[in-house]
């Protein structure tokens, strides 16, 4: 999902990609964002399944266009999938399931609050719902664990400490709650770092 870094950390994460989620901002602004960790592109393995989360107007102009051919607000969406758009391997999350992830799963206390219009589960939160509803089993890996002050925001983010931040949008504590909750309840498999940085790093080295 987003602007996942492959290269360099094939160890972890694979080398393959097999399902992409995605927004029209997601697949946009990753690669401003994620640039300077090596990340070139959304991934584009062949027979790669295309996952988008409508989550506003901009997103079915996105997908107008890229159905028809045309460029959105000067993009054309095709180049962003290298090739390997197809209607066959392309799907759009309902808007029943996105209410009914926040509702039942991750219905945020923010909603009641003047922000409450712009707030709802991250783009990993649905991806990790839409694994738990197609596949057998599900481990989830670089999301946010009761630790998380002792880590970067982003696993490519190495050689620096950053903080993560709260964007108003998303709960992450609430997030981060649940996926622990899952986890102990043998229903995912959250991976969870031990021991400090310096410790993590040598055992790689080892």
């Amino acid at each position: 999902m987003n602007g996942a870094v492959i290269e360099g950390y094939e160890e972890d994460v694979g080398n393959r990609t097999s399902v992409y989620v995605h927004t029209s901002y997601s697949i946009t602004a990753s690669l401003y964002l994620f640039k300077k960790y090596g990340y070139k592109s959304a991934p584009h393995d062949e027979g790669i399944k295309y996952v988008m989360i409508p989550e506003g107007m901009r997103d079915y102009l996105w997908l107008n266009a890229l159905f028809k051919g045309e460029k959105a607000s000067k993009k054309d969406p095709r180049t962003y999938y290298s090739g390997q758009f197809s209607e066959n391997h392309f799907y759009v999350l309902h808007q029943d399931f996105l209410r009914y992830v926040r509702n039942r799963f991750l219905k945020s206390s923010n909603l009641n609050k003047g922000l409450w219009p712009i707030v709802r589960p991250t783009n990993g939160a649905f991806a990790l719902f839409t694994a738990l509803h197609a596949c057998d089993t599900v481990s989830a890996y670089g999301f946010m664990t009761e630790d998380y002050r002792k880590y970067s925001s982003y696993y490519a983010e190495k050689h620096h400490k950053t903080d993560v931040v709260f964007y108003a949008n998303h709960d992450y504590i609430l997030e981060k709650n649940l996926w622990k909750s899952l986890h102990d309840k043998k229903i995912i498999k959250l991976f969870q770092r031990t021991g400090s940085q310096d410790e993590i790093e040598m055992s790689k080295r080892a």
